[in-house]
């Protein structure tokens, strides 16, 4: 008989829960669960059955109710989680209330790596180290500890990392109802979410890229993602696609082939994807319109603090990145990070913010608070320099309170940037009304009212 792995979601669908980018939004938006489709995939082509219980999509139904039916009724022999730390203290029942009904209780994420006695503490067995999909059909079945594989007994194993992405099967989407995810950025259709990177050379204290995946920059090849996207277009009527990499232009030679067969192959398609500063040109970002790019996110996070933050660029070329952007007539999305320390009071906190982003242009901003997650470096920096909370809740860019004290309210500012910004453009918050379904906007206005109107502490 085949072993059997039943691959779970956090059940909260109102915080962002970090793979390689946000899969989950505070503000309408359920995306599909890429990590866990691929993992899925890996474990079917090893032999081993797998199936997804998106525990987000049983809000109204109990989804602990859900997981109990499920466990009773397939008796799998393993449960996956991503664990990130915004979710964790939503997750840990999980693992506690499986100890006695599951033997492997397997988890992957930056969280688990960077406190991995935490989480044996919690209920876990076993931890995957850097790729998942590299141990994770060892840890279902219970083979002896190798690369990419943590237990309590054993963790100094290296991170395992997948070499040739090319030797992973597509993610395992009919094992999803693609039909039941929406967010407001993506409009009325079904969507896929893309992974073209893993890995980044790059050291911002506030990241946690290079700690789960490594500082070297990997990808598939062109012709393999460009696969995947036929293979959705062709089974799933899927025809938008977000990639959710830190940054798509990390190797812009491979960006710049991308699009060239997306258009070689005369593939109508729409997608969006997040961007790094530098390298821009405008030879490419007419290309990726050309090829379908509707929308890039750029992460700016603090003008004032480029040095500080260690990002390796400027005002200038930020500047000059959106400009560009603009003028191919792609939407840009200015993903801002407010750090406690910087200014004076909130008034001139929010004036400074507003006028880095007018000063960019931006179609829109995400706004979130800084957040040391465990495993970057601004986790080291702020338990040295604050009494840090160990309530995961409080560890939420898009939550109303912070897990370290503040002289200013950050959440304030928040919501005052997001306020002064977006009454500024009407037209285009209604025409991303008229391009989405009616489930991203009644959600996106009953969770953004949280976020704009609760005031949270200092």
């Amino acid at each position: 008989m085949n072993l059997k792995a039943l691959l779970l979601t956090s059940p909260c669908s109102t915080k962002n829960k970090f793979w390689t980018c946000s899969i989950t939004s505070p503000v309408g938006s359920i995306m599909p669960p890429c990590d866990l489709a691929s993992i899925a995939a890996t474990l079917r082509e090893q032999g081993i059955e797998p199936r997804i219980l998106d525990m987000r999509l049983y809000k109204n139904k109990k989804p602990f109710q859900a997981l109990e039916r499920e466990l009773d009724a397939w008796q799998p022999d393993a449960i996956i989680m991503n664990m990130a730390t915004a979710t964790a203290m939503d997750d840990y029942p999980i693992l506690n209330m499986t100890r006695d009904k599951v033997k492997r209780r397997i988890v992957f994420n930056f969280h688990a790596m960077a406190l991995p006695d935490e989480l044996f503490d919690q209920g876990a067995t076993h931890i995957l180290v850097g790729d998942p999909e590299y141990g994770v059909a060892a840890a279902v079945r219970g083979d002896e500890v190798n690369r990419g594989i943590w237990t309590r007994e054993h963790t100094t194993s290296e991170p395992g990392w997948i070499e040739s992405l090319d030797d992973l099967p597509h993610p395992a989407l009919d094992l999803l109802d693609v039909n039941a995810y929406h967010t407001l950025i993506m409009g009325k259709e079904p969507f896929s979410i893309l992974l073209a990177t893993r890995g980044c050379p790059y050291q911002c204290p506030y990241c946690v890229i290079p700690f789960l995946f490594g500082r070297r920059v990997r990808a598939p090849s062109v012709a393999h993602v460009v696969g995947e996207i036929e293979r959705d277009m062709n089974q799933f009527n899927i025809r938008s696609f977000f990639f959710i990499d830190s940054a798509i232009n990390l190797k812009p030679q491979w960006t710049t082939e991308f699009c060239e067969e997306v258009l070689r192959r005369n593939l109508k398609i729409r997608w969006c994807s997040n961007m790094r500063v530098p390298p821009v040109s405008r030879e490419l970002l007419s290309l990726m319109k050309r090829s379908g790019c509707f929308r890039v996110f750029y992460g700016v996070e603090d003008l004032d603090l480029i040095d500080e933050l260690n990002r390796k660029t400027t005002r200038e070329a930020t500047r000059e990145a959106f400009e560009l952007t603009n003028e191919v007539g792609i939407e840009t999305v200015a993903f801002i990070i407010l750090f406690p320390g910087v200014d004076r009071s909130e008034k001139e906190m929010v004036r400074r913010i507003i006028n880095q982003v007018l000063e960019l242009k931006a179609n829109a901003l995400q706004c979130n608070l800084a957040i040391p997650y465990p495993g970057s470096q601004l986790y080291s920096e702020y338990m040295k320099r604050y009494d840090m909370s160990k309530d995961w809740s409080l560890y939420d860019p898009a939550g109303n309170q912070l897990p370290y004290p503040t002289e200013l309210n950050l959440v304030k500012v928040r919501r005052l940037v997001y306020l002064r910004f977006f009454l500024r453009r009407p037209a285009y918050v209604w025409s991303l009304f008229k391009k989405t379904d009616l489930r991203s906007i009644f959600t996106f206005l009953k969770n953004s009212s949280k976020v704009l109107w609760e005031s949270g502490h200092k």
